[in-house]
């Protein structure tokens, strides 16, 4: 019953609303698109370093997260993993000759340095950015891209291939990583 509660209170905030009567959170209204240039280093997906675009389009709110807690608590990984589903793109990473990695839910944390911690989370399907190809489809549903930025946008990051998440009420959470072989982001900056 609860997971079809969340589930309805999610629906509610997807929905299309009066721009006049919807009153976005702080969080979304302080951060406005964003493109960010890095550094893919080699691993398991490329034999050398790769130059890789970052985008984030939307935001989570702070009322998209505690709904997207609320399915998690209720339902796990899955039902989580149906609710992103119908997110529809928050953001995404882009890689010369890859499909484009994008990610359904993208959230920000400023510290009081003035820098901030970025998570991208997106649904885990096969293609080209899948390592294990027959292995963790039960278990390690999702993509995860951690980001750390300084306060003039510079920073590095982290890409977990194949995640197995928690979603706390802070945002989503690293449980684990099946590929033992997450790639690392470096060189990331901002540029517009």
């Amino acid at each position: 019953m609860r997971w079809i509660l969340s589930a309805v209170a999610l629906a509610a905030l997807l929905a299309p609303q009066d721009p006049a009567v919807q009153k976005p959170s702080a969080e979304s209204t302080e951060g406005k698109p964003e493109r960010f240039a890095a550094i893919l280093t080699a691993g398991p997906l490329t034999p050398g370093p790769t130059s890789i675009e970052i985008g984030i389009d939307r935001w989570g709110s702070n009322e998209m997260r505690a709904a997207l807690y609320e399915v998690f608590r209720s339902g796990g990984q899955p039902s989580l993993l149906e609710a992103m589903k119908k997110l529809g793109v928050s953001g995404y990473l882009r890689m010369a000759n890859h499909a484009r990695l994008q990610a359904a839910y993208a959230q920000q944390i400023v510290r009081d340095d003035g820098g901030r911690r970025v998570v991208l989370l997106a649904v885990r399907y096969t293609g080209d950015w899948e390592l294990n190809r027959d292995s963790g489809w039960t278990d390690y549903l999702f993509r995860m891209v951690t980001i750390t930025l300084d306060g003039k946008g510079h920073g590095s990051g982290t890409l977990y291939h194949t995640a197995k998440v928690a979603f706390g009420q802070d945002g989503p959470e690293l449980v684990s990583e099946l590929s033992g072989q997450p790639t690392k982001i470096v060189s990331i900056q901002k540029v517009h």
